[in-house]
């Protein structure tokens, strides 16, 4: 809980006070993460009908071949991920899911990790938490004027039929979640539902303020609310050994 607190007055302060960009950036800390063999959650709102039809034959560009994180959220779940080589930790996963849907925000982890894979870019920033025993990653922030740049974690979790779940969250102009299955045997990562459902929450009608996945532990966060008196009203969803299930609120 104190961590989350100070996670709403670290976001408060980066918004209130204006930011350098190229030669001026700044990287802010993002808040620390549980750590663990994790995994994610996602935005559970189902697509609309129009949506739900519509496949991009090709890349929505953002700039130097890269997708906006608003194209991932509309798309991850149409295509499954093929896994190279023969690496199973969180730096081969991510980095597949990286090839497939790659960003500015995931191009901060995956130059540390591949640069080959990822040229550095001009919204890059060091920083970013690369804990393979953890089976945790998370990019650093990049501040820039007059922009929204947000970052990406990721976490994966063993799963006691021999797969992972894998989870990648977006926290920028649309905070999601996007969840895979991870077959060995196929090395594939195969877009799964989300466990977050909104009937679980503590305001159902309201969408959450973000996510934030276990850097240790088995438990993801849904932030849903922070009041006048700075009081985090969030719900919580274990890991059990299979998928991650209901646990309860806090406030």
């Amino acid at each position: 809980m104190k961590k989350t607190i100070i996670h709403f007055f670290a976001l408060g302060l980066i918004l209130s006070v204006p930011c350098g960009c190229k030669n001026d950036k700044q990287a802010a800390a993002v808040a620390a993460v549980p750590e663990t063999e994790n995994a994610v959650t996602t935005d559970k709102t189902p697509l609309p009908d129009d949506e739900a039809q519509e496949v991009p034959d090709e890349k929505m560009e953002k700039q130097g071949g890269m997708y906006d994180p608003s194209d991932v959220a509309r798309f991850w779940k149409k295509r499954t991920i093929q896994v190279p080589g023969s690496k199973n930790d969180i730096v081969a996963l991510f980095e597949a899911f990286y090839t497939e849907w790659p960003t500015v925000e995931g191009n901060r982890i995956v130059h540390m990790t591949n640069p080959a894979l990822a040229p550095e870019h001009e919204r890059y920033e060091w920083g970013s938490v690369i804990d393979r025993k953890n089976g945790y990653v998370e990019s650093a922030w990049y501040e820039c004027e007059d922009e929204d740049l947000g970052t990406v974690s990721a976490c994966v979790w063993n799963r006691k039929n021999g797969h992972k779940l894998f989870a990648v969250n977006f926290a920028s102009e649309k905070h999601f979640v996007c969840f895979y299955d991870y077959d060995p045997a196929k090395r594939t990562l195969t877009p799964e539902e989300s466990p977050i459902k909104k009937e679980h929450f503590n305001f159902p009608d309201k969408e959450p303020l973000w996510y934030t996945l276990p850097q240790e532990g088995k438990t993801l966060e849904v932030v849903e609310r922070v009041d006048d008196d700075y009081k985090v009203w969030s719900t919580y969803y274990q890991f059990d050994g299979q998928n991650l299930k209901f646990a309860g609120h806090e406030q």
